[in-house]
């Protein structure tokens, strides 16, 4: 008698995994979506003072940044002086209070620099100091040297080179990053050595404190404040959105 077994299945083996890794795509891309439609409704409603985006987030002493106020609270903390990127007229400006010696605004800084760079027309980008001198030594020296830079119309290029030897801040690092830049080494070092930008770099940090900063990086996003390292896909999705319909 003939045993009947049971019946194969017909469908290669490689179809199951695919459907599963598709299934977790489609999940992952919503959860995504999710997120960014959250933060979106948070910074549009004014809820998302003092929200943090995420753990990687240099804290001040707690005596530093008691300054808070409500949740609908828009802080207009954007200046005129301050180095900045992408155009005076953009429909979105975004100010970021940050320490060259903090490694989360290190990991920022190339994101903010990338979406700068993609989006110029859309996004105006300040940045502020908010050197936290309590546990970053050699911040608030990084800090003037960013000042003196900008002195003379290189601060992005010291910025950069500030973040990329965040562990080698010493005065001696600072005055050979400037000639590597191609600053007038003079120049920088007088004004280094007498600390010419100090009223202005504590300007920017005691703005940061009256407007509830207590770390870094902190940004705000058309006044709203924002503590900590934006994932990079968020950050282009909010700017997208909040930009939504912008033709130049």
């Amino acid at each position: 008698m003939e045993i009947v077994g049971e019946k194969k299945s017909s469908r290669p083996w490689w179809v199951a995994p695919t459907i599963a890794l598709g299934a977790l795509a489609i999940l992952v891309s919503g959860f995504f979506a999710a997120q960014v439609w959250y933060y979106l409704r948070l910074l549009q409603s004014g809820e998302a003072v003092d929200l943090q985006f995420t753990s990687r987030f240099t804290a001040a002493p707690t005596s530093v940044g008691a300054g808070g106020a409500g949740n609908a609270q828009v802080f207009d903390v954007a200046s005129a002086d301050d180095p900045a990127l992408g155009a005076a007229d953009a429909p979105l400006t975004i100010v970021e209070f940050a320490d060259f010696e903090c490694p989360f605004s290190k990991d920022e800084s190339t994101v903010v620099r990338e979406l700068a760079a993609r989006y110029p027309d859309r996004v105006r980008f300040i940045y502020r100091d908010f050197p936290l001198s309590d546990i970053h030594p050699h911040a608030e020296r990084a800090a003037l040297a960013g000042a003196c830079a900008h002195e003379q119309g290189k601060f992005w290029a010291m910025h950069d080179k500030m973040f990329q030897n965040a562990l080698a801040l010493t005065d001696s690092d600072l005055k050979r990053y400037a000639l590597e830049i191609g600053l007038n080494a003079a120049q920088f070092d007088s004004c280094l050595l007498t600390e010419k930008y100090r009223d202005e770099v504590r300007a920017d940090y005691e703005a940061g404190v009256a407007a509830g900063v207590r770390g870094t990086p902190t940004f705000f996003i058309a006044g709203r404040k924002v503590e900590g390292a934006i994932p990079a896909p968020i950050f282009e999705q909010i700017i997208k959105q909040l930009t939504k319909g912008y033709v130049k």
